[in-house]
Parts: structure tokens; C-alpha cells; sequence
């Protein structure tokens, strides 16, 4: 499985370069590695393979695009500013986290509900189970990397 996935990593960063094509955008790349990994630890048909890559592409894009870039701003703002935030800010900014974090479970909520009707139930639990492995094994190795750079 770890081969798979580092020979599918290698092969699209290899035929970027032979092909002298502009790079993959970091999110492309972890949406095509998240993809890979979930598909790969995941026993679907044909069909619900195909049903799966659309809704997961679907998502994943609307999540990025109305939820995690503008979350990820709000962030960078606050932390330039938090010492010297006002407190009514502080409190808008806490109020629109709550609010993007509402419409993600929600966007969350949709993406499962579409994916339970074309989707068998247990196929659905792995993939689930499948995406927070695959979070964890990304968290896992952004914290390894940032103990090796701090050394």
C-alpha cells in the first residue's frame, strides 16, 4: 500500500517535470495524495469508484474554495493582530470561526449523505475511516518534519 502510494506520489511529480508543465498547486497535491490513499485502502466497484472521485472532487474543491481559504486568511490576520485586537474584533473573529466551522460539518454532512446513496453503507464508514487515517498520517508527518527542521 506504501509502495503504491509513493510510486503514484513519484510518478506526477516525474511527469510534471519530463512534461515542462507548471507544477501542481499544494492543495492539488494533497487532494490527489488524499484520493490515492482513500481509494487505495478502500474495496469499491467500478461505479462506485467513478461516483466517489466525482463527489470527492466536488467537495473537496467547495470546502477549499468557501471554507479553508478563508479560514486560512482569517488566521493570518488574527495572528498579526492578536495582541492588539479589540475585543469587539475579537469577538466577530470568534463568531465567523464558529460559522465557517458550522458550514464545513455541514458541507461535510451533504458530501455523506450523497455519497450513502450511491454508495454501500460499509464502503462509506471505511472511506470515512480511510480520510481520518490519512489526515493523521499527514499530521503525523508535517509534525516529524517540523521536529527534524528544528534540530
Amino acid at each position: 500500500m506504501k509502495n503504491h502510494l509513493f510510486i503514484f506520489l513519484t510518478l506526477i511529480f516525474i511527469s510534471e517535470h519530463i512534461m515542462g508543465q507548471k507544477s501542481m498547486s499544494r492543495f492539488e497535491e494533497l487532494k490527489a495524495w488524499k484520493l490515492s490513499y482513500i481509494t487505495n485502502n478502500t474495496s469499491m466497484n467500478s461505479k462506485e469508484l467513478e461516483v466517489y472521485k466525482c463527489i470527492f472532487e466536488e467537495y473537496e474543491n467547495a470546502y477549499h474554495d468557501k471554507i479553508w481559504i478563508k479560514v486560512r486568511k482569517m488566521r493570518k490576520d488574527l495572528k498579526e493582530s492578536i495582541e492588539i485586537i479589540p475585543t469587539e474584533k475579537a469577538a466577530n473573529y470568534i463568531n465567523q470561526f464558529d460559522e465557517y466551522e458550522k458550514k464545513g460539518m455541514q458541507m461535510k454532512h451533504e458530501r455523506n449523505e450523497r455519497l450513502l446513496k450511491k454508495i454501500r453503507p460499509k464502503v462509506v464508514l471505511n472511506i470515512l475511516y480511510q480520510e481520518k487515517r490519512f489526515d493523521r498520517e499527514l499530521f503525523n508527518r508535517i509534525k516529524n518534519k517540523s521536529k527534524k527542521d528544528n534540530k
